[in-house]
C-alpha cells in the first residue's frame, strides 16, 4: 500500500510520542511514512537534567498531553534529550526490518515517555537492538544523509512544528489530533 501521508516527528515531543501511539491503536501506521527530525538539535548529550524554566515546560506539555489523551501511558522525564543518535539508530532498523523497527522506536520512546531514560546513549540504543535481535544496526552514511534531507524537508515546510502530518493532497495538520481528527485526515 502507497503512504497517505508523511509524518515529521521527533522522540523527545510528548505531543509526538501521543499521536504516534494514537496512530497505532487506530492501525493507522500503514497509511504513514515517518519522518524523524530534530527540533532543537543544540540539546546536549548526554541528557543533561533539566533547568526550573525546561523543567516547568516539559511538565505543561505532559500534563497537556495526559489532558489531550488520557489513554496514552505517559511520565514527566527529568530533562529533554538530543535525539539525533536515536533517530539515525531507528532510521538503520527500518532500512533492515520496518516491522521490527516499529517495534524499536515504540521500546525507545518507552524508555524515554515512561521510564524516563537518556535516548541519546548509544549503549543503550545498541542493547535495546539487541534485544530485539538486531546486533548489527549500522548507521553510516547513507542514513545521515537521509535523515538530514528529511531534516531539510521539515525545515522547508516552515511549520517549525512537530508532530507535522503532510498528506499527499499537501494539506497538513500540526500537533496531537484526536482519533475523530485522525480519522477524518486519513478518510477512514
Amino acid at each position: 500500500m502507497r503512504y497517505r501521508a508523511i509524518l515529521y516527528s521527533d522522540l523527545n515531543c510528548p505531543f509526538c510520542y501521543a499521536l504516534e501511539e494514537r496512530l497505532v491503536g487506530q492501525h493507522l501506521l500503514e497509511l504513514v511514512e515517518w519522518r524523524w527530525v530534530q527540533q532543537a538539535p543544540q540539546l546536549p548529550v548526554p541528557m543533561e537534567i533539566a533547568n526550573f524554566s525546561l523543567s516547568r515546560a516539559i511538565e505543561r506539555e505532559v500534563l497537556s498531553v495526559r489532558e489531550l489523551a488520557p489513554e496514552i501511558e505517559i511520565s514527566i522525564p527529568l530533562g529533554k534529550p538530543n535525539t539525533s543518535r536515536a533517530l539515525r539508530y531507528i532510521t538503520a532498523a527500518y532500512r533492515r526490518d520496518p516491522m521490527l523497527a516499529l517495534v524499536y522506536r515504540h521500546t525507545i520512546c518507552r524508555e524515554f515517555w515512561v521510564n524516563g531514560e537518556d535516548i541519546s546513549d548509544e549503549g543503550m540504543l545498541v542493547t535495546l537492538a539487541r534485544d530485539l535481535g538486531m546486533f548489527d544496526l549500522v548507521v553510516d552514511s547513507a542514513i545521515e544523509s537521509l535523515t538530514d534531507r528529511w531534516q531539510r524537508e521539515w525545515e522547508h515546510l516552515g511549520t517549525g512544528a512537530v508532530p507535522t502530518l503532510l498528506r499527499e493532497d499537501g494539506v497538513i495538520s500540526l500537533g496531537l489530533l484526536s482519533v475523530k481528527q485522525l480519522k477524518e485526515f486519513f478518510d477512514v
